[in-house]
């Protein structure tokens, strides 16, 4: 009799237990009322740089948020069942487009293959590979199902398995990689490495969310530009290797006739800064209202210079993505496409190198949310025969194929 009394006593405790938890997990969902619940896999620490910028861009959208730690994998299956509204950080991942949508990116991650000389490197037969466990390398290698041979607590480690044979490649971000080996005083000659993808890591939101939300998405990608830590800016190595690829090519064109008669024709014209930014409030204004160009802009794309950048772009196949030939006060003059702008005086690609001692200049990289690319900017300045600078020639890069070419 006891031992049934025992029995029931412990199954009533279950029972309350199981209550109470469920009662707190309830408490919890109407404490944060309207606030956006996000899972994260990142360690709750008030000084992590991610966790800093999501607070920020919450606090400019005056939008309250709760970040409940759990694996990625369990993250995606909440956002599916609808029990929270989205996770950061995440890669883009086609399978949760039908359930969540991707925000502008919170950074970027720079990943390239590293391998030891000894190997033949990540593309050979029989490769061990590792990872950080829990990191975005080591969800997106097992989502193509590499065979992970070890997964570790951090970098330092991971390097230092890299380096006695342990393992034969990993998959890393550039810059934490090279700190790393670094700091562990391993020469840079030790390892080899191969330019892989940039990884654009920002916020899924749950589609339900968004149409509770109308409007949400764009204030939170409006506030992700205000609250970025920092432009994300090529490698060194990366931007020797564009240039080696690209820019005796550039400079060639900058110094076709043809570009150099449409730039000085444009001069003569003097135009005051004032009609130029009546110009370029129509030319913005055509683009608002959902047109595709504005006349000035039409006429534009229709002329011989910016048929022949055109033709010159197409060269490249796919390499480069926009072209624009700008005059003495950064003035579109040619166009491989429309731009959204029709005066580029006051940006850094104008003015790095117009009456500059620069021969060029490389802008930081972009990120395309619609496309998926990245693009940088690579400009040189359009001089004369006596080489005064008369306009400055600015070309979109694809950087990743640029990278990735031979």
């Amino acid at each position: 009799m006891a031992a049934i009394l025992d029995a029931s006593y412990k199954t009533l405790w279950i029972i309350n237990m199981f209550l109470a938890l469920s009662l707190s997990t309830l408490l919890l969902v109407s404490d944060v009322g309207g606030a956006v619940l996000l899972g994260t896999n990142v360690p709750a620490n008030s000084a992590n740089t991610s966790h800093q910028q999501i607070n920020c861009i919450m606090q400019q959208t005056q939008q309250p948020y709760k970040l409940l730690p759990m694996p990625w994998r369990r993250a995606k299956q909440e956002v599916k069942m609808g029990r929270i509204d989205g996770y950061f950080t995440a890669i883009p991942n086609d399978e949760m487009n039908d359930y969540a949508k991707l925000s502008a990116p919170l950074f970027l991650e720079n990943w390239y293959w590293f391998w030891h000389p000894r190997h033949s490197g990540p593309d050979s037969d029989k490769v061990r590979y590792g990872a950080i466990l829990g990191s975005h390398q080591a969800d997106w290698l097992t989502s193509q199902n590499y065979k992970l041979e070890v997964e570790v607590s951090d970098i330092a480690q991971l390097v230092q398995l890299l380096a006695i044979g342990r393992i034969d490649a990993v998959l890393a971000d550039l810059e934490e990689f090279t700190h790393t080996a670094n700091r562990l005083k391993m020469p840079a000659d030790q390892f080899e490495q191969r330019f892989f993808r940039y990884v654009p890591l920002g916020v899924y939101f749950s589609q339900l969310r968004l149409q509770q939300k109308p409007g949400f998405m764009h204030h939170f990608n409006a506030a992700v530009h205000l609250c970025a830590s920092a432009p994300f800016a090529l490698a060194q190595s990366e931007h020797q290797q564009i240039i080696a690829l690209l820019l005796a090519n550039i400079q060639q064109l900058a110094r076709d006739k043809t570009v150099l008669n449409a730039v000085q024709q444009q001069n003569r014209a003097e135009a005051t800064l004032a009609d130029i930014r009546q110009q370029d409030t129509l030319w913005q204004q055509a683009l608002l209202q959902g047109l595709n160009e504005s006349d000035l802009a039409h006429k534009m794309l229709e002329s011989r210079v910016s048929a022949q950048l055109r033709h010159w772009q197409d060269s490249h196949n796919s390499l480069i993505t926009e072209v624009i030939l700008m005059d003495n006060q950064g003035t579109n003059v040619a166009i491989s496409a429309i731009t959204t702008d029709y005066w580029q005086g006051d940006e850094t690609p104008f003015l790095s190198v117009f009456d500059q001692q620069n021969d060029y200049f490389i802008d930081v990289v972009e990120y395309d949310q619609s496309t998926r690319r990245f693009q940088v900017k690579l400009s040189v300045p359009v001089a004369d025969t006596q080489g005064r600078h008369i306009g400055a020639l600015s070309i979109g890069i694809d950087v990743e194929r640029a990278l990735s070419a031979n």
